[in-house]
């Protein structure tokens, strides 16, 4: 018997086949859509956080949520990179300075009587040596360096009040280092007539103004002295007992103090000098933390700066440098854009008493402004962005102010993780677009402050360190109204202001309110070997005087 068989025409079998084809497709792209189509590309509303494209980067089991967890185990991994806080640890002198020493206006840190000082322990009146020294009197807005920025230079105050008027004149009494730096950049920028006139028990000013021919009630404009162990401290009294102090306009002093070999009757020595230079007119309007004198917890040695304030003169007003316009900015050459620049970065235009240094004293620390820190409500949030492998900072201003700091960085060597019962750190950083970058991402902070759900959570410091992408960051952060609700912002500039765009940046920046409160030159990182009083990398710190909470 046979069997009819039939088989499906040519042209039914191609539509079978695109029948199945269809089919799959549509199967496949809708379970496995994200393998095909990178979320990144699909099209979105602007500036919305997408998890997936973190997910490698930021493990979900350790991301903020309202309930705070720290897990030991994490931690222990990262121990190394962890600096505790004790009270063993404060420099600042928190937790260990005595509340009824904290003053206001020109004594925010009161001197205790002769009595009072023998009843201190040794670290309390360490404490009230240190701050002492490093809290401002009152305010100079220009402090112009002259000199180096490394260490043969010295600041000085160029305020209406007290700037050197020529022919002014400079007794140079510092034996510490060789100035000679120092008097050239002087007498070339200010006019200034220099004098070395070394200060000992058998000479004083007056002694030096008759060798000088100087006459007696001559002004002197800027006096450099160090003192350099307990035995030179009697310098400060033979200057008080002559009544010299009220002819000095800038007083520019050394302290050389090893914390280590101190006793409570050395502390009481200094302070009883240092309450002498206060009584007789001296106010203190900036300090340097000198950096290679640095310990873990106190400096071996401070530069202060003091004022006559009988030079005061209450109608001339605080040295103030204006930005021009944005078109007036695209129009300047770039030797004068870069003038402006350097001028403009080294002018405070508030006046923060209290500055305290979070982390380490050298390079890696930052300065709070204590006095508005105080200020907030707790806990308070603090993004940190460029951290290297030190995250002192983070972990100081987390234990000394009780704030929740999300640090990011995204070259590090080690993974995000918990670094601390307060501190996670993510290898992320801050750019003006999402993409790729080394290890991790970088992203617009808006994105970020989505993610940890902060939009409307305030930022009390926003400190960025970031090598250069601070200038097309930054831009975005004001269009998108983010730092509206920043308190404070510190920021190290990395450029020479040779560019237009640095110095439009520093308009947005002063038109979204921000006003400098403290600088800082990086040492290591010199503008040009003839020009050494600037430096390519500028520490600077402001605070929002637009500040508003969002809703």
């Amino acid at each position: 018997m046979s069997v009819s068989k039939s088989f499906p025409t040519k042209s039914s079998m191609i539509l079978v086949l695109a029948f199945l084809t269809i089919l799959a497709y549509l199967v496949f792209t809708t379970n496995n859509g994200s393998n095909v189509i990178p979320p990144r590309i699909v099209p979105k509303k602007q500036h919305t956080f997408d998890s997936k494209v973190f997910s490698n980067v930021i493990p979900p089991r350790i991301l903020p949520k309202k309930q705070h967890t720290f897990d030991i185990k994490v931690a222990n991994r990262y121990k190394k990179y962890l600096r505790p806080f004790t009270p063993g640890l404060d420099k600042n002198c928190v937790l260990t300075l005595p509340r009824k020493y904290v003053g206001e206006e020109d004594m925010p840190i009161i001197i205790p009587t002769e009595s009072e000082m023998k009843s201190l322990s040794l670290d309390g009146i360490a404490c009230i040596y240190h701050r002492y020294v490093t809290s401002l009197q009152t305010q100079c807005a220009s402090m112009d360096r002259v000199g180096e920025i490394q260490r043969k230079g010295w600041y000085i105050c160029a305020d209406p009040t007290y700037v050197p008027r020529k022919p002014c004149t400079t007794f140079l009494s510092n034996n510490i280092f060789p100035e000679n730096m120092f008097s050239e950049d002087l007498k070339l920028r200010y006019g200034c007539d220099i004098y070395k006139t070394p200060l000992w028990l058998k000479t004083s000013l007056k002694s030096w103004k008759n060798e000088t021919n100087i006459p007696i009630n001559d002004v002197i404009d800027i006096l450099t002295l160090s003192i350099n162990g307990i035995s030179n401290l009697p310098l400060i009294d033979h200057i008080v007992n002559e009544k010299s102090t009220s002819q000095v306009r800038q007083l520019l002093l050394e302290l050389h103090f090893n914390p280590g070999h101190m006793s409570i009757e050395d502390y009481a020595q200094i302070l009883l000098r240092l309450k002498k230079l206060h009584k007789y007119g001296f106010r203190i309007v900036w300090f340097d933390r000198i950096f290679q004198c640095a310990t873990p917890k106190f400096n071996k040695c401070y530069a202060v700066y003091f004022v006559q304030e009988s030079f005061k003169d209450k109608t001339k007003n605080l040295e103030v440098v204006n930005l021009p316009s944005v078109e007036e900015i695209k129009g300047m050459k770039s030797t004068e854009s870069s003038d402006l620049y350097f001028k403009y970065l080294q002018t405070t235009q508030i006046f923060c008493q209290n500055i305290f240094r979070m982390g380490q004293i050298v390079d890696g620390g930052w300065d709070v402004c204590h006095d508005h820190m105080v200020k907030y409500t707790q806990p308070c949030i603090v993004y940190s962005f460029g951290v290297s492998g030190d995250l002192t900072f983070d972990d100081e201003v987390s234990e000394t102010y009780h704030c929740n700091v999300f640090s990011f960085d995204p070259t590090t060597v080690f993974p995000t993780h918990q670094h601390g019962p307060n501190v996670w750190f993510y290898r992320i950083g801050i750019g003006n677009k999402h993409e790729k970058f080394r290890a991790g991402y970088v992203a617009p902070l808006q994105e970020l402050r989505e993610m940890h759900n902060h939009t409307s959570s305030p930022i009390a410091i926003l400190k960025i360190d970031v090598e250069g992408a601070e200038w097309p960051s930054l831009p975005n952060m004001i269009e998108t109204r983010q730092l509206e609700d920043v308190a404070q912002l510190y920021l190290e500039f990395h450029g020479q202001g040779d560019k237009e765009n640095e110095l439009v940046v520093l308009k947005m920046l002063y038109d979204a309110g921000f006003r400098i409160f403290w600088f800082h030159p990086n040492p290591n990182c010199l503008y040009d070997k003839k020009i050494r009083t600037r430096s390519r990398c500028m520490e600077v710190y402001f605070i929002n005087t637009s500040f508003k909470k969002k809703v």
